[in-house]
């Protein structure tokens, strides 16, 4: 028999001994906790996934009209039109040359099945040997294990490095510490393109069969890298005969002010990998992108991708991928996105940059990062036992404001706002968002 006390939460949380706020509402931006305390979301559901705003009506419809006319079916026998219609939607904003897709159930999932389709295209082509892949430090391409395996963040992936598969690690193309500080423009994209020229050449050219990529990573402080860098990968990869990847789970679906960040840039990757705002948050949904040769290359040797996940193309999830691209598109939201970020941008320039304790402000589109520094001279990343990253993050919660600050462990990155708002925020939601941030770091700061 059920008893009516409070009892202890069944649910394993990430950190097991936290305290967790329940949160039950959402409408656009704005989230409310059990208490019925109203949070400005500059989040997008706490990971850069709730794009296009929760509670839309027309989305519920979509997915309810989906559940009521065909809710399931799975992929490997037989297609459905609701998965046909997505794949179409994304083929026609993609570059050209890329024309199919296949779908996944999340960004971890993507992040591998893209390496999958590599392997099976170097298969192909007789290129049995070309087993190895070349990903970035710091950077984060999911967590399952392949993801975490190409993953270049040593906090996340160190406890399961015995289970992981090795993967040929480049210093990212980072200039506010490391090995490239200082550098800018050409000079940094050639010594940081030369290092991923020399990791291939090191590792052996004809082993390797794709460089793993995201086009600005979170994990890498948001350093945005002059467009000859990626032109330069781009180059070497071609050179080489390797498969070029980029990961555009949190870049791409317009959050960058293009479609897929990469067009900032004028590099087309070989297959390229959305999730999160790919389905504004409303169901679990990720997608690759793949040049229409590359599945030309498998079709004629009769290859096949036999390991298709469950949910690859499921009819609910493609019919909410194809109403939420239908919201970013009549709203002009890529658009919008590239408008709000400038705005942001200068917001934090003028508010926060005179800050002592501001180091640095970056970012790209509606994906804006501010680093803290203990000093401004050398860069000095504040020690652990400052406690920065929760402290600022738990301020913000206490004044109503979904703001995360990120500690790295990192040589290269310190602790960071990370600011990831839904493309429909207003530009008084981000002038609150920012003072309330000014306000923190003001009361907070002496603290460290």
């Amino acid at each position: 028999m059920a008893t009516s006390h409070p009892r202890e939460s069944a649910v394993f949380y990430r950190v097991p001994d936290d305290q967790y706020p329940t949160m039950v509402r959402a409408s656009g931006f704005h989230l409310w906790d059990s208490s019925g305390k109203q949070y400005l979301d500059l989040s997008s559901g706490i990971s850069a996934t709730a794009g296009i705003g929760q509670g839309r009506p027309e989305i519920a419809e979509a997915m309810a009209a989906q559940a009521r006319t065909l809710s399931f079916v799975h992929n490997s026998r037989v297609t459905n039109d609701q998965q046909e219609l997505l794949a179409a939607r994304l083929a026609d904003l993609a570059p050209e040359g890329v024309g199919k897709v296949m779908f996944t159930s999340g960004g971890s999932e993507a992040n591998e099945l893209s390496i999958r389709i590599a392997r099976q295209y170097h298969l192909a082509r007789g290129d049995w040997e070309r087993t190895k892949i070349i990903a970035l430090a710091p950077s984060y391409h999911g967590a399952t294990v392949g993801a975490l395996s190409m993953t270049g963040r040593w906090d996340v992936n160190r406890a399961y490095d015995p289970h992981l598969m090795h993967t040929v690690k480049v210093t990212a193309p980072v200039n506010f510490r490391g090995p490239f500080a200082g550098l800018e423009g050409e000079a940094l994209a050639g010594r940081a393109a030369a290092a991923v020229d020399s990791a291939i050449e090191a590792t052996g050219p004809h082993t390797v069969s794709a460089v793993m990529v995201e086009p600005v990573s979170p994990a890498a402080g948001m350093a945005v890298p002059p467009a000859s860098y990626w032109q330069k990968v781009r180059e070497i990869c071609d050179r080489h005969g390797i498969l070029m990847i980029t990961d555009e789970i949190v870049t791409g679906a317009g959050r960058t002010g293009e479609f897929l960040a990469m067009e900032h840039f004028g590099v087309v990757a070989d297959l390229c990998n959305l999730a999160k705002g790919l389905s504004g948050g409303y169901v679990p949904l990720g997608a690759t992108l793949v040049r229409t040769g590359i599945v030309e290359e498998i079709a004629v040797q009769s290859r096949r991708m036999a390991e298709v996940h469950t949910f690859s193309g499921a009819p609910i999830s493609c019919a909410v991928g194809v109403a939420v691209l239908e919201v970013i598109v009549r709203e002009g939201l890529v658009e919008r996105a590239a408008k709000r970020g400038a705005f942001l941008r200068s917001l934090l320039e003028d508010e926060l940059g005179h800050l002592p304790v501001v180091g640095e402000i970056r970012g790209i589109g509606l994906m804006q990062m501010v680093e803290y520094v203990r000093s401004r001279d050398d860069r000095e990343k504040f020690p652990p036992e400052s406690n920065v990253a929760a402290s600022l993050s738990a301020a913000m919660y206490e004044r109503g404001v979904v703001l995360n600050t990120l500690g790295s462990q990192s040589a290269l990155v310190g602790d960071c706002t990370v600011f990831f708002p839904a493309l429909t925020i207003g530009e008084s939601d981000l002038e609150q968002g920012v003072a309330v941030l000014r306000d923190v770091l003001e009361e907070h700061h002496g603290r460290w």
